[in-house]
């Protein structure tokens, strides 16, 4: 029975997905229980979403290392609009930008600007590459608002963050697929490969992985196997090099 196979590798996170594709040979009957199954398949792993997109673009590019800030106003600083509040922001990551340039460190972002909930204030949430030194300067540099609220990522969470940053949509109404956030230029993008799965192959998760999401479905012509795990962040160890000894 002819298997279609994907797997998706995002950073630290992997998600593959195997499932029986319909033939058009088959009789109706048998063709639209497979489909039934193909289609739960696509959906489960339905990369036109907005929020799935993100999670895995989070996933590629961000870690433990890494923060999540909440950036807001006080009063008399509140912008009267979201195009004010958006060039702020700008200014913001531009100078953060050009603050570690000077120390030849990069800045990778991504960031949504809101004001449908925390009271209609306008507000910014922005993943940023950690450098282990980062709130004295971004205290120093958003100078419009006296609270800010550092977390670092976590990493088991990159579905929710995704779901959280993408429920504000940018016009009011959510499209497929658009885009609801703003981006450093140079993200790394998931890896994809897609074709046919070998006889019987089954998604185990690797030992030492973390599981995340491991589901099937099935009935009498067709299944789907869908699996999401994290795989252990290694670190190779620093070794010393030996000392020779003096002649």
């Amino acid at each position: 029975m002819a298997k279609r196979k994907k797997m998706i590798r995002a950073g630290r996170m992997v998600l593959g997905i195997i499932y029986t594709a319909p033939n058009p040979r088959d009789p109706e009957h048998v063709r639209a229980a497979k489909s039934k199954v193909s289609t739960a398949a696509r959906q489960r792993m339905n990369f036109k979403c907005s929020c799935r997109k993100l999670e895995l673009l989070l996933a590629a590019n961000f870690d433990t290392r890494d923060i999540v800030l909440t950036l807001t106003y006080r009063d008399t600083d509140l912008p009267a609009d979201k195009a004010g509040a958006v060039r702020r922001i700008r200014r913001f990551v531009r100078q953060l930008r050009e603050e570690r340039a000077k120390n030849g460190q990069c800045l990778k972002y991504i960031y949504v600007t809101e004001s449908k909930h925390e009271h209609g204030r306008w507000h910014h949430h922005i993943v940023i590459n950690g450098t282990g030194a980062d709130i004295e300067i971004i205290r120093r540099l958003w100078k419009w608002g006296d609270d800010i609220d550092l977390e670092p990522l976590d990493i088991y969470g990159y579905e929710g963050l995704a779901q959280y940053l993408t429920k504000e949509p940018k016009d009011g109404h959510k499209k497929v697929g658009e885009r609801m956030w703003s981006q450093s230029k140079g993200l790394a993008r998931p890896e994809v490969e897609s074709g046919w799965a070998k006889d019987h192959e089954t998604l185990t998760p690797p030992p030492g992985v973390i599981v995340l999401a491991n589901e099937s479905q099935q009935n009498e012509f067709g299944s789907y196997a869908y699996i999401k795990y994290l795989v252990p962040d290694y670190k190779p160890r620093k070794v010393r090099p030996s000392r020779r000894k003096r002649e």
